[in-house]
């Protein structure tokens, strides 16, 4: 075999090497439960979605585990989501409508039920594991 068809073929098989990884999905972290899905759908989803979501938090599945370890727009010193420290993570300070807390509680209207709000704490609890 002559250097130029070792190294054509060599290219060949890096090129379907390179298609091949484009196939496999990216990790964006954590698989997110069903029922904490089902929370920010049924309640957040309908704000933060889209190229611009607001503070820039998008809460779809795909989406919802980049908030995981990310500082918050309103509070650059909390983080988001908090792994394992409920009391820390500044997503569910503003569903537990706590005060002291910077901007507008959430969900605007209507707060999040009791055992909605659990989900979300099991939740980032597990996250620590």
């Amino acid at each position: 075999m002559t250097k130029t068809a070792v190294l054509v073929l060599g290219l060949w098989g890096l090129a379907g090497a390179a298609a091949a990884l484009a196939l496999v999905p990216a990790q964006a972290g954590p698989d997110i439960p069903a029922d904490v899905q089902k929370v920010f759908k049924q309640h957040c989803v309908r704000c933060h979605t889209g190229p611009k979501p607001p503070k820039g938090l998008s809460l779809i599945p795909g989406k919802i585990a980049s908030a995981i370890g990310t500082p918050g727009a309103e509070v650059p010193t909390m983080k988001l989501i908090e792994p394992g420290a409920i009391d820390a993570s500044y997503l569910l300070k503003k569903v537990r409508r706590e005060e002291g807390v910077a901007g507008k509680p959430m969900p605007p209207g209507r707060a999040l039920a009791p055992e909605e709000i659990r989900v979300l704490e099991d939740w980032v609890a597990g996250l620590a594991k």
